[in-house]
């Protein structure tokens, strides 16, 4: 290796393991919570749904067929008991006892062609659905990393050896593409359909620049906890669309190199929004570029419930860099921010 190199290296290892003098960023993450009002409600007269198991791909794991539908009809449960909804939910077990075949093809649940008349049959007015389909997508490769360094004592870099060696690592993304329908079973035509574009979380390891050792998948975040988020996330989504619903969201931040900018973070962490604001409206004062910053005071803004002014702020943080999850939380608030119940304490 020339001396070049091994002064880069040197180097490189040297900012890892003293983190650029105490300089390293800060870190928060930070519970978003709303309650969103329903856009369209239920069908007149829709007093019971039965929720189904939702379907799955060949490649899917059928227990997120059943995650859905549990979720879905905890939501429902948790709208009747906060928020005085009257919606009852009925097993597929007690649905088919009480209807007929035809009935049940009418609905789009078996095969027929026959009229509908399952809201006369049984108490249920109203069938959810839904499908998810997840695929992942692994890739492996190869990083550097220093395995040994000797002879650097005295005759400066050039005197000595670096070597190094090739490690393992992965990446990984995952996709999850979920349907949701609310049928109304007495006109047999679907009420609401939610048809988001796909979740996708893009994964990847990332070995120690000095004696760094080989990593796998179990180094990323566990698939079962992206898929759980995501099926959560859009059944909340969906359910928002006929009951009032709370809306969660666990959001990371990471400051800039600027110590107010660490100063906000470390406010966010301690739950102190209005002093977080503070912190980062001082940065975007004398450095308007840091988007950072601007995402920062817009996390908080939102935690906070001052939603017109988290907006402002994350357009700001999108404007100065078009960062994904900027444009994801930009996108999410100017969606909901009309239905937001402003009144709601929790």
């Amino acid at each position: 290796m020339d001396i070049a190199r091994r002064a880069t290296f040197v180097a490189m290892a040297a900012a890892g393991t003293f983190g650029l003098c105490g300089c390293a960023s800060q870190e928060a993450w930070v519970s978003v919570r709303y309650v969103l009002e329903p856009s369209k409600g239920l069908p007149p007269g829709m007093k019971a749904v039965s929720v189904e198991n939702a379907k799955v791909n060949m490649v899917t794991d059928q227990r997120w067929s059943e995650l859905a539908a549990n979720t879905i009809q905890d939501l429902i449960q948790d709208a009747n008991r906060r928020f005085g909804a009257d919606l009852k939910v009925v097993d597929r077990k007690h649905l088919q006892q009480g209807m007929a075949e035809e009935d049940l093809a009418a609905a789009g649940l078996t095969d027929g062609a026959s009229p509908g008349h399952g809201g006369k049959i049984m108490a249920a007015q109203g069938i959810i659905q839904s499908e998810i389909n997840v695929k992942v997508e692994t890739h492996r490769g190869k990083q550097t990393t220093i395995s040994d360094i000797w002879g650097l004592g005295g005759g400066g870099v050039g005197a000595g050896e670096i070597r190094t060696r090739e490690v393992d690592t992965i990446s990984r993304n995952i996709t999850v593409q979920t349907t949701f329908k609310l049928v109304d079973t007495v006109s047999n035509r679907n009420w609401i359909t939610h048809s988001p574009p796909p979740f996708s979380k893009h994964d990847r390891t990332s070995t120690f620049i000095l004696f760094g050792s080989a990593q796998t998948e179990a180094s990323l975040t566990p698939r079962d906890e992206i898929i759980r988020q995501a099926v959560d996330t859009e059944s909340r989504e969906f359910v928002s669309l006929f009951l009032p619903c709370e809306m969660r969201f666990d959001v990371y931040v990471e400051s800039s190199a600027n110590e107010d900018c660490r100063n906000g973070v470390r406010m966010l962490r301690a739950d102190a929004y209005e002093e977080a604001i503070h912190y980062f409206k001082r940065v975007l004062m004398d450095h308007p570029d840091d988007d950072r910053a601007a995402y920062g005071a817009a996390v908080a803004a939102e935690a906070s419930g001052r939603y017109d002014d988290a907006l402002k702020y994350y357009r700001r943080a999108y404007s100065i860099r078009p960062r994904p999850h900027y444009r994801i939380a930009k996108v999410r608030l100017a969606g909901h921010i009309g239905r937001i119940r402003r009144s709601d304490a929790t």
